[in-house]
């Protein structure tokens, strides 16, 4: 069947306009996602797969040591869960007199349209990742059973983003997860952390950094003062994809040209304590 659901053939655009809405889509995709920055890939599986599994396995162990290597205490499934694949999508139209003015003057098209319609999708996936969806009970990042939950009391206060991050280091190596690890936060947090690191002249950001080997990344889609410090190599999580990012074309009607952005995908996270998840603290009422 090949790429044949995707209708090109069928579409009112020749092979270098594909090309470039191809490339106008992918590359508002790439600059706008954080998820797939820090996560890996599992695919491209296939438009024809819904479901997938996701294998949790345990915490914590250590390994055996002894002379001969009998069979004991192998790593097991601690429960395996099926997991919908969901499509996230969002459509755009071109307009005939549009197509018509570039075949018949040489003008290039404006993917602008098209380009929006990538950076919803772009959105929608970085939305799932963080913070799951309740309709397909897909988990997030910052919604799943068993993550770590510490508080914050704020990154007002200089250097105290800094020792969240110290104390969210520490309880992650602690239950026995390593490095790399990856420091997720919203605009407003990743702002305050650019100020001077007490007398060393150096930014708080950058203190940051060198403990976050795994990178530091700022999504407006995480809440203010909340922070996600995770171990996110492949034995821990990632997102396995179906279809990746690309273009569809739907219907004419009316004259004029009906487009789909989509790609469908989930977020398999197999060992919900390599996350750390800081929370505001609630004050407490006198």
């Amino acid at each position: 069947m090949g790429m044949d659901f995707l209708l090109r053939a069928a579409a009112p655009l020749n092979e270098g306009q594909w090309a470039e809405l191809d490339h106008a889509v992918h590359d508002i995709v790439r600059r706008q996602v954080v998820g797939r920055r820090f996560l890996n890939l599992y695919g491209p599986l296939g438009p024809q797969v819904q479901v997938i599994p996701t294998d949790r396995s345990p915490g914590f162990d250590v390994g055996q040591v002894d002379m001969v290597g009998p069979l004991d205490d192998p790593v097991a499934l601690a429960g395996r869960i099926y997991q919908k694949v969901p499509m996230l999508h969002k459509d755009f139209i071109l307009y005939w007199r549009d197509l018509e003015e570039s075949g018949h003057t040489g003008l290039p098209m404006d993917w602008s349209m098209a380009q929006a319609a990538a950076g919803f999708v772009a959105r929608s996936e970085d939305n799932l990742i963080l913070h799951g969806d309740d309709t397909f009970h897909i988990e997030g990042l910052t919604t799943v059973n068993g993550r770590h939950v510490l508080e914050t009391q704020g990154w007002e206060a200089p250097s105290s983003a800094y020792q969240d991050v110290v104390d969210a280091l520490a309880h992650l190596s602690s239950a026995g997860f390593y490095p790399p690890f990856t420091v997720v936060v919203g605009t407003r947090g990743f702002s305050l952390w650019h100020r001077l690191y007490g007398n060393s002249g150096v930014l708080e950001i950058d203190q940051i950094r060198k403990l976050a080997d795994g990178g530091v990344y700022v999504t407006p889609l995480m809440p203010d003062e909340t922070l996600l410090v995770l171990a996110a190599g492949p034995e821990n999580m990632d997102i396995a994809v179906g279809i990746d990012v690309t273009v569809a074309f739907l219907e004419s009607s009316a004259m004029n040209h009906a487009f789909r952005v989509l790609e469908t995908l989930t977020l398999r996270i197999k060992r919900p304590g390599a996350i750390c998840h800081f929370i505001k603290a609630v004050p407490v009422l006198q």
